[in-house]
């Protein structure tokens, strides 16, 4: 082997060399190998239901990978619920009051530790170490769970209703009740036809009644008619210039009729004097005293 070829094969081993530690660095960048040369400290949080998470499961924030579960579920001597380790990248700090709950990536996907920090600066960060209490959004074991406890109050609902509606069928509904109804009715069609009849015969006595009262009106426009009539014929009698005026204003004008009938009827027309002339010329008789008698001698 000359010099040349021993060249060419040295250069073949440096690219190889060369790609083999560039695809190395990026298995270790992108892939799982890599975590083991990154740093973590540890926060503790208890969850009342943590199904789901397995260890390895991902803690993310934001949608960006901060951390993993460093172990399964494990349960807690004092109190509910497991508790789970998270371990989180040493360059990431968390405020106190972050929120940790178990997410899921759509209905049937998998558990993961989402993290929602508090809005506004942080005033102090969680120490390694830590614990703090976590929470569970609702996912599909979750409505699955509601959904059968939904359905079996829903079965029990079911079941009082079909025994209301047997009770009704047979203590409301029953025949004898039935009957009764029937006749009800019966009774309170008689009545409305009844009151039917009433109602006709009441328009007849109205309809009478209105007649009656329209004629009562027409007489008595009839009666005010005669008594302003009336009242024409006394104030043309009285204001007026004949006999009757002269009757009622010259008074020895009526005097004089009532002498002239008077005559009349105790003398008649034949024999006729005036009995009252008489009266009035004769004079007036004057009271007689006794005579005093001449004392004797």
């Amino acid at each position: 082997m000359n010099r040349h070829e021993r060249g060419l094969e040295f250069k073949v081993g440096i690219f190889v060399f060369v790609g083999l530690a560039m695809l190395g660095a990026l298995v270790v960048q992108f892939g799982r190998l890599g975590e083991g040369f990154k740093t973590y400290y540890t926060i503790t949080v208890r969850f009342n239901d943590a199904a789901g998470l397995l260890k390895g499961t991902d803690v993310l924030l934001a949608g960006a990978r901060i951390g993993k579960v460093a172990d399964g579920p494990k349960l807690v001597r004092e109190g509910e619920g497991v508790a789970v380790p998270l371990k989180i990248y040493d360059y990431i700090k968390i405020p106190e009051g972050t929120k940790f709950t178990v997410g899921s990536s759509g209905l049937l996907g998998d558990r993961f530790v989402n993290v929602t920090m508090p809005p506004g600066p942080p005033k102090a960060y969680l120490l390694p170490n830590a614990d703090v209490n976590g929470a569970r959004e609702t996912g599909i074991d979750d409505l699955t769970r509601s959904g059968g406890a939904l359905v079996n109050d829903l079965r029990g609902t079911v079941q009082k209703i079909d025994t209301t509606v047997n009770r009704l069928n047979q203590d409301t509904l029953s025949p004898g009740n039935m009957e009764n109804l029937k006749a009800s009715m019966e009774h309170l069609n008689q009545a409305t036809s009844a009151l039917a009849e009433s109602s006709k015969k009441l328009d007849g006595v109205i309809e009478q009644a209105d007649s009656t009262m329209a004629s009562a009106k027409k007489a008595a426009d009839s009666l005010q008619n005669a008594i302003v009539d009336t009242r024409k014929i006394l104030r043309s009698a009285t204001q007026g210039k004949g006999l009757v005026a002269t009757l009622l204003n010259d008074q020895q004008l009526a005097n004089d009729l009532h002498s002239l009938i008077s005559n009349l009827r105790a003398h008649g027309v034949l024999f006729y004097r005036d009995s009252g002339a008489s009266r009035q010329s004769a004079p007036p008789p004057q009271p007689t005293t006794p005579s005093r008698r001449a004392p004797s001698r």
